[in-house]
């Protein structure tokens, strides 16, 4: 994610991913796909990179799409630093939206495309270690 503040860095952190891997079930790798009511579907996700805005993280979640959803789909997913520090840049308990930030999906960046977010929400943890968030494209 970019800040708007931070225009001139223009880097999606999702564009950063190093290590990744897209999968469900006990597939490590590949694509994982769970049916679901109304003809949605499931896929998960993982990828780890440095966040220009809140530094090294690991983030998990799940894209959806079908019926229920936007036309390219939901991400809802958790990202937790990985150096023990809270996220930099973020404050406990901060909810940011699409007026704050720039959300490029990472289960589309681990796809090869960048896929901005028309509209998200995130919600900082009470301890400043993870960020949890829900992103329509």
């Amino acid at each position: 994610m970019v800040a708007t503040t931070v225009a001139a860095l223009a880097i999606p952190s999702s564009a950063l991913a190093s290590a990744s891997s897209i999968g469900g079930g006990t597939s490590a790798n590949g694509v994982g796909t769970i049916q679901g009511g109304k003809n949605n579907q499931t896929q998960q996700y993982k990828a780890s990179y440095v966040d220009p805005i809140m530094g090294p993280v690991a983030c998990a979640g799940v894209h959806q799409t079908g019926k229920s959803y936007s036309a390219q789909g939901q991400d809802s997913f958790t990202c937790t630093s990985t150096t023990g520090s809270p996220l930099t840049n973020v404050y406990p308990g901060e909810v940011l939206t699409t007026a704050d930030f720039g959300w490029f999906s990472d289960y589309y960046m681990l796809l090869g495309q960048a896929v901005l977010a028309t509209n998200f929400t995130l919600t900082v943890s009470a301890d400043g270690l993870s960020e949890t968030g829900v992103a329509s494209y």
